[in-house]
């Protein structure tokens, strides 16, 4: 699985960084918005990254699939 953000489309909803918070961050310096702290995350976060991409109200959030083909299924 590859994560991917687009700052320019994040709303600082926070959803991400509570629902994947291993995976996402939304630190008040960056005013809440998103930063991504791993875009390879291991297998055990896969759930929580597809979460956070369905709950993301503004589709700043994409993945993608591996080289293995594993991925947003």
């Amino acid at each position: 699985m590859r994560v991917t953000v687009n700052p320019t489309t994040c709303i600082a909803s926070g959803n991400c960084g509570r629902i994947a918070p291993n995976v996402f961050a939304n630190r008040d310096e960056d005013d809440g918005f998103v930063s991504l702290l791993d875009e390879h995350p291991p297998e055990s976060e896969w759930a929580a990254v597809r979460e956070a991409e369905a709950l993301c109200p503004s589709a700043t959030i994409r993945i993608a699939e591996d080289a293995a083909g594993r991925g947003p299924s």
